[in-house]
């Protein structure tokens, strides 16, 4: 019976050996499993962070690449600008352009067309400018007559203007050019080449010279339109404002101004005058011919 009990409790406490160490192995599969979690969740962040610090340095270095190469292409293109630039302007200079900005002086062109309205306004039936077309034709011809009248025909006015126009830039101008190549030259003007002399001008004499040239160069446009004034509309009063407006703007404000060297006032003259011309034309183009 003893020995019986002693064999139960020796396999009793076998059985709580192996019921320990099973107990044992369980806690160190247990630590071990923890420990290879803890180690892949360690290398997880690690890798997770290497990661984002890779795609951080990709992102990092592309948006540098991306930089210079931005860079390089607008230093490229600028470049490849300014050799287009500098290869126009030595075409310019061969041409005889030394001033390439001065060629922006050819939009001003559309000044005069932009002036013709004015002129219109300037030019209205009963204004001031008729009042002054109308003594400057009355001028005319109390001077024709010898002072024996101012009265001028309705469809006369067009040639008393003319006649005023003429005699400013033909005879009057015209003795003023003379005098400046004169004036302008220590030996005097050698009336056989006078217009070789032309180049040793400078100040006054140059500007009698030249406002001289361009009444000349300006007298073309009013003889046409005021030729198809008179052969379409001889009496329309509107028109024969606008060709007065240019003959006083040339004669009574240009003229004047060129020669005493105001600048504004030969401008804003010019530009008035040129326009008028032009607005003439324009309406007359409306027009049949009779």
């Amino acid at each position: 019976m003893s020995s019986q009990e002693d064999r139960r409790r020796e396999q009793g406490a076998k059985t709580g050996e192996k019921i320990g160490q099973a107990e044992d192995r369980a806690r160190q599969e247990a630590a071990k499993a923890e420990q290879n979690i803890k180690d892949g969740v360690e290398t997880a962040e690690r890798k997770t962070k290497e990661g984002a610090e890779a795609a951080e340095r990709n992102i990092k270095q592309g948006a540098e690449k991306a930089e210079r190469n931005i860079k390089q292409g607008a230093e490229k293109a600028e470049q490849k600008a300014q050799e287009a630039k500098d290869t126009i302007l030595a075409k310019l200079k061969e041409d005889g352009v030394v001033n390439p900005k001065g060629l922006a002086m050819a939009g001003f062109g559309g000044l005069f067309i932009a002036a013709v309205p004015l002129t219109s306004w300037i030019a209205q039936e009963n204004g001031l400018a008729e009042g002054l077309v109308n003594g400057v034709c009355s001028a005319v011809a109390w001077l024709g007559s010898a002072g024996s009248t101012s009265r001028v025909a309705q469809t006369g006015k067009i040639a008393a203007l003319s006649t005023l126009y003429i005699a400013v830039t033909y005879a009057f101008s015209g003795a003023g050019s003379a005098a400046g190549v004169e004036a302008g030259n220590e030996e005097g003007r050698d009336n056989n080449h006078p217009r070789s002399q032309v180049q040793n001008l400078q100040g006054l004499p140059l500007r009698l010279y030249s406002a001289h040239s361009n009444l000349m160069e300006m007298f073309g446009g009013f003889g046409l339109t005021a030729a198809l004034t008179a052969a379409i509309a001889p009496a329309d009063q509107s028109l024969i404002n606008l060709l007065g407006l240019h003959v006083i703007s040339k004669c009574f404000i240009y003229y004047p101004a060129y020669l005493f060297n105001v600048g504004p006032a030969r401008t804003v003259a010019h530009v008035l005058a040129t326009a008028s011309v032009i607005n003439v034309a324009l309406k007359l183009s409306k027009r049949p011919i009779l």
